[in-house]
């Protein structure tokens, strides 16, 4: 009786298979996002405006007339609706 407990294979035991390694797929990479510009405030209380490799640097007044030019410019372009007739 006590053979039977020593016993290391059982014949009415069924043997899981071997695991199957699958190969490592690397994910692919994401695409880092293209930057056109950014802006923001800097330390000497002046608004920085980055497009491409060149920084502008306005303080107040500057920055104002950049507002005012882009006013003017945009009042100067057609409407799309007014293109389709």
């Amino acid at each position: 009786m006590f053979d039977w407990f020593k016993k290391r294979e059982y014949t009415n035991v069924i043997k899981f298979p071997e695991p199957v390694k699958t190969p490592y797929i690397e994910p692919p990479k994401e695409k880092d996002p293209a930057i056109h510009y950014t802006i923001g405030h800097t330390d000497d209380n002046r608004i920085a405006f980055r497009i491409g490799y060149s920084t502008l640097t306005m303080n107040h007044q500057g920055a104002q007339q950049l507002i005012d030019q882009l006013e003017l410019y945009q009042s100067q372009l057609h409407k799309e609706d007014e293109d389709v007739q």
